[in-house]
């Protein structure tokens, strides 16, 4: 009799022992399933930011070649962009809709079909409209994109956020880097532009493929808060944030899409001018790898200020020199300026706020995006009627009004 007692506690440990080790084994499989569903989620919002640097950067290291295909000048090309820019626009605003309603896996890969169907578009006809019907498509794939991709790094990772975050910006930087050099070295070797738009399609591939391998559901939506909601809440800051990143977006885009034409009027070959494009976005790269790891040691308005002061004299200073090369040094410097001040800006933005709320997110981020797209009319039209040593100035002054800006939040943070 104690003999069977005691082989049923035997069994009962046994069993509870097996139960317990089983439960184990599952939650080491469940947590395992997640760490590859969370570096997948990275993996994604990396290449869809380092595409979006491809998508906006070739427009202006490829621009010559495109517009002698269609045989317009690279003013009218620009106002064809304008179409880009506003459909992107559209999604990233359209989108706070979209999280509520789209499950994300569907959100990426249909998001990326329209970039890749658009592309196709572009490279396949030599008819205007057909073109802009492929700008369109493609502008509304990448306006998911750039809100999507800081969503998914938001809203999957707690810890070293901004260190994510900053690494994202790095990968829109280095694509930027890369992008001018692919085109110059193609171009080179007598490849059209369609073909190296083609190439480039891999990124979009890659992420509809990590797409259908990956569990969305442990990326987390935080609605939107009464309060945080509600524009009337929002303080002087936010909106002067908004205008800077405007500004912002605005200069950088104009200097990104006329650097190689004021560089071929410098008289730089084709090869040479864009190569000043690589060297201003390797420099932005090479400022937000740095900004990532010692950005904690400064305030971010102290940040910004900084940072605009060696823009604005860069600037300044590569619209008075003439020689190549040294122009090439303060296209650098320039770059390093600018490198960290998107998403410095934003922070600012949102700067004493626990939660972020998809309102305020969407109007910080959309207010880049107009920027994104007025720049492309008012920079064509300055171009068509004067010259491209204008068209570039106005990036001095839009420069000029962010640290007037950065300098009035700082003296007056206690007024607003």
């Amino acid at each position: 009799m104690v003999c069977v007692i005691h082989d049923k506690k035997s069994l009962k440990i046994i069993a509870i022992i097996y139960i317990i080790l089983s439960d184990f084994s599952l939650r080491q499989k469940r947590e395992k399933k997640m760490e590859k569903n969370r570096k997948n989620i990275m993996i994604i919002s990396y290449i869809m930011f380092a595409y979006m640097g491809i998508a906006f950067l070739s427009q202006g290291s490829l621009k010559l070649e495109m517009a002698d295909s269609f045989g317009i000048t690279t003013s009218k090309l620009q106002y064809l962009f304008t179409v880009f820019s506003t459909a992107s626009m559209i999604t990233v605003i359209a989108n706070k809709v979209f999280l509520e309603m789209v499950p994300l896996k569907l959100e990426v890969i249909l998001s990326s079909s329209f970039i890749l169907v658009g592309t196709i578009f572009m490279i396949l006809t030599k008819n205007i409209n057909i073109f802009m019907m492929g700008l369109i498509l493609s502008g509304l794939g990448i306006g998911i994109y750039v809100s999507l991709g800081s969503y998914l790094i938001i809203n999957t990772f707690t810890e070293n956020r901004n260190e994510k975050l900053n690494f994202l910006h790095f990968s829109y930087s280095i694509s930027a880097v890369i992008t001018p050099i692919i085109a110059a070295a193609l171009i080179g070797i007598s490849l059209s532009w369609n073909m190296v738009y083609t190439t480039l399609l891999i990124f979009v591939i890659v992420v509809i493929f990590l797409a259908l391998k990956t569990d969305f559901s442990g990326v987390t939506h935080e609605k939107d808060k009464k309060n945080e909601s509600q524009p009337s809440k929002w303080s002087l800051k936010v909106y002067l944030s908004a205008s800077m990143l405007f500004l912002y977006v605005f200069t950088e885009m104009i200097f990104s899409y006329w650097i190689v034409e004021y560089m071929v009027n410098k008289g730089a070959y084709g090869g040479e001018a864009k190569i000043s494009l690589s060297i201003f976005w390797l420099f932005i790269a090479g400022g937000r790898f740095i900004a990532g790891k010692l950005g904690h040691k400064i305030t971010v308005i102290n940040m910004i200020i900084t940072l605009l002061i060696i823009a604005l004299i860069s600037y300044f200073t590569l619209m008075l020199v003439q020689g190549i090369w040294i122009t090439y040094i303060f296209v650098g410097f320039l770059g390093f300026g600018f490198s960290s001040l998107y998403p410095s800006i934003v922070a600012l933005g949102t700067e004493g706020r626990k939660n972020i709320s998809p309102s305020l997110m969407t109007f910080i981020m959309t207010s880049g995006s107009v920027g994104g797209i007025v720049y492309s009319p008012i920079s064509g039209w300055v171009n068509s009627n004067f010259d491209v040593m204008l068209t570039m100035g106005i990036g001095l002054i839009t420069t000029i009004l962010m640290l007037s800006i950065s300098f009035f939040l700082k003296f007056k943070k206690h007024k607003y």
